[in-house]
C-alpha cells in the first residue's frame, strides 16, 4: 500500500470502530441473543458522526466493526454511499474458545481479527485509517499491522489511566499492555481532554495531538412533558467512575433540608453492583427519593426519559467533557457535576454549569441546593450552556475538523508537512485539572 497523491480524487478513509444502531442492524442478519434481549444502539458518537459525513463531498468512507451475533462470519453491504464491513467478534469463533481454554487466556490472540482486517484495509487502499479507542482490543488490536498508511487514533479515553483502578476497582491487563502497544505504535492523535493528551504523551513523547471533539445526539426536545423528577443521573452503564455513588451521597444530604428532593437513575449496571445500590438507598435513607430506570434500547427513548426531570446530575470522575452533559444542556436542563479535564472547558465563557471539586460529595450537594432554591439560576446557567454547545460542539463543524485533522496526517506522513498550529491541541485553552483528580 504505497503512498499516493489525493489530487482530482475523494480523500478515502477507514473508520476502524465499534458501534450499532437501527440502521446498521436492520442489514444484518443477527442471531437472537442468549438472553432474549433486544440489540441494543451503542457508541452514538459514532453514528453521530456519521450522519455528518454522508453530507461531506469529496470523501470515500469505508467502515470497518465487529458486531456481536451475526451469522456468517462477515456482512458488507454500501448504505448512503457508505461502505459497511461487519465482522463477526473473535471471542464467539469455536476455535477461539478452544484456544482459551486451552491456553487458560482470557482474550483470544485476535489471528482471524488481524487477517480479516488486513485484508479489507489492502483491498481498500485508503489513505488513513481512523482508529476509535485503542482500549477495545477486539478490533484496535488491528492497528498493529498498519504501517504504510497513516493511523489517526481518535480517543474516546485513556485506559492507561493511574486513576482507573483507584475509581472503578479494576484494571484488564490485557487491555492496558495493549493500549501501552498502540500508543507507542501510533504516532497521530485527536484528543478533547488535557487529561488524555497528557497521558497520551506519557505513554508516546513523540505524539502529534490534534485538537478534537466528538460529535453527540442533539436531541429532540418533547412538547408539554411533563416533570415528575427533580434530578436526573444518566449514563449507558452506570457505575463507580460515572459518579452514582456519589450522587446518591449527595441526595441524601439535600434530602435533609428538602425532604421530597427526588432523583431519576436512567442506566444499566450488573445484577451484583444494582443490589449493592439499593443496598446503599436504603443505608442512606433515600428509598421513597429514588426511581431506577433501566437501559433503554434506543437511545432516543433514554433521552426521552431524561427530559421528565428538572436538573441532571451527572458527577463523572474518569471522563473529559461526556457526551451526557453536552446532551442534558441540548434538552435544556442545567447541570451539576465535577470538576474533570474537561468540563471547566464549558465555564470558559461565563458560568454555564455547576461544577463542584471532584469527590468534594458536600460541595456537590451544595450545587444542587442552589438550584432548588435559586429559581432564576436554573434557567440563567441552561441559556448560557447551550448557546456555548451549540457553537463549540456543531456536529458538521466538528466532522469538519475531523477531514482537516485527517488532511494534516496525510500531509505530515507522506510529505513532513508541519501540522498547522491551529489544528494541534493546546493545552493552554483547558484549566489544569491535576489538582483536582
Amino acid at each position: 500500500m504505497g503512498k499516493k497523491t489525493l489530487m482530482n480524487r475523494k480523500l478515502k478513509i477507514v473508520w476502524l470502530c465499534h458501534f450499532s444502531n437501527q440502521a446498521v442492524r436492520s442489514r444484518l442478519d443477527l442471531r437472537p441473543r442468549k438472553d432474549n434481549q433486544p440489540y441494543v444502539d451503542f457508541a452514538p458518537w459514532i453514528s453521530n458522526l456519521l450522519g455528518e459525513f454522508e453530507k461531506l463531498p469529496d470523501l470515500e468512507l469505508h467502515i470497518i466493526s465487529p458486531h456481536a451475533g451475526l451469522k456468517g462470519l462477515s456482512r458488507s453491504f454500501t448504505q448512503n454511499g457508505v461502505h459497511y464491513n461487519f465482522y463477526r467478534p473473535e471471542e464467539s469463533f469455536l476455535l477461539s474458545r478452544i484456544q482459551m481454554r486451552l491456553a487458560g487466556r482470557t482474550h483470544p490472540w485476535y489471528i482471524f481479527t488481524r487477517f480479516h482486517i488486513r485484508q479489507i484495509i489492502r483491498r481498500i487502499a485508503p489513505d488513513i485509517v481512523n482508529l476509535f479507542g485503542t482500549e477495545n482490543p477486539h478490533y484496535s488490536v488491528a492497528a498493529l499491522d498498519i504501517r504504510r498508511i497513516p493511523v489517526y487514533v481518535a480517543a474516546q479515553t485513556v485506559y492507561t489511566n493511574p486513576e482507573r483502578n483507584r475509581i472503578s476497582g479494576h484494571c484488564d491487563s490485557y487491555r492496558w499492555n495493549l493500549e501501552l502497544k498502540l500508543h507507542r505504535h501510533c504516532l497521530y492523535y485527536g484528543c478533547g481532554s488535557r487529561m488524555h493528551r497528557d497521558l497520551i504523551i506519557a505513554n508516546n513523547p513523540q505524539a502529534i495531538i490534534l485538537k478534537m471533539f466528538f460529535p453527540i445526539t442533539k436531541p429532540s426536545l418533547l412538547p408539554n412533558i411533563e416533570k415528575d423528577c427533580d434530578f436526573v443521573f444518566f449514563a449507558a452503564g452506570v457505575s463507580k467512575k460515572k459518579g452514582i455513588e456519589d450522587a446518591l451521597e449527595a441526595l441524601a444530604i439535600v434530602k435533609q433540608s428538602h425532604p421530597q428532593v427526588s432523583l431519576n437513575v436512567v442506566g444499566s449496571c450488573s445484577n451484583d453492583y444494582h443490589n449493592y445500590l439499593l443496598r446503599r438507598v436504603n443505608e442512606l435513607n433515600i428509598k421513597e427519593n429514588l426511581k431506577f430506570n433501566g437501559y433503554f434500547p434506543l437511545h432516543s427513548d433514554m433521552l426521552a426519559q431524561v427530559q421528565k426531570s428538572r436538573f441532571a446530575l451527572l458527577p463523572v470522575k474518569l471522563d473529559a467533557i461526556p457526551s451526557t452533559i453536552i446532551e442534558a444542556i441540548h434538552l435544556r436542563l442545567p447541570v451539576v457535576t465535577y470538576k474533570t479535564t474537561g468540563t471547566p472547558y464549558l465555564n470558559r465563557k461565563g458560568d454555564a454549569i455547576l461544577i463542584a471539586p471532584m469527590n468534594n460529595v458536600a460541595e456537590l450537594a451544595n450545587c444542587m441546593l442552589r438550584l432548588l432554591e435559586e429559581p432564576s439560576l436554573g434557567s440563567n446557567l441552561a441559556a448560557r450552556a447551550l448557546d456555548l454547545v451549540e457553537n463549540e460542539f456543531d456536529n458538521f463543524r466538528i466532522a469538519e475538523s475531523f477531514v482537516a485533522n485527517y488532511q494534516a496526517v496525510i500531509g505530515h506522513f507522506t510529505s513532513g508537512t508541519p501540522v498547522k498550529a491551529e489544528l494541534l491541541f493546546n493545552p493552554e485553552e483547558f484549566p489544569e485539572y491535576k489538582e483536582s483528580v
